[in-house]
């Protein structure tokens, strides 16, 4: 289980890792990046979540949980939709 507290701010954590550490399911780490609370990083069907990101999530500051430095909005939408297709593949 990833330790938010001792991970660097740059590293990134894949869902599960996020729903893990958070103690929460993958499909509301999912949902909350497709509603812009959660910045993900769209990798090749899978999201990916900056330590600094996931931990200002935990305490609960929405808008350093969703607003990248350099303000612009990534858009999630389609990375949630292809994430939540491959995870009801493999059921």
């Amino acid at each position: 289980m990833i330790d938010l507290d001792c991970c660097s701010d740059y590293m990134l954590l894949s869902t599960l890792d996020v729903a893990e550490a958070l103690k929460i399911s993958p499909g509301a780490v999912r949902k909350a990046a497709k509603e812009g609370r959660l910045r993900a990083i769209a990798g090749f069907r899978v999201l990916y979540f900056p330590a600094i990101a996931v931990r200002a999530f935990a305490r609960g500051d929405i808008s350093a949980a969703s607003s990248p430095k350099d303000g612009q909005q990534p858009n999630t939408a389609s990375a949630v939709r292809a994430e939540a297709e491959i995870d009801a593949q493999a059921r």
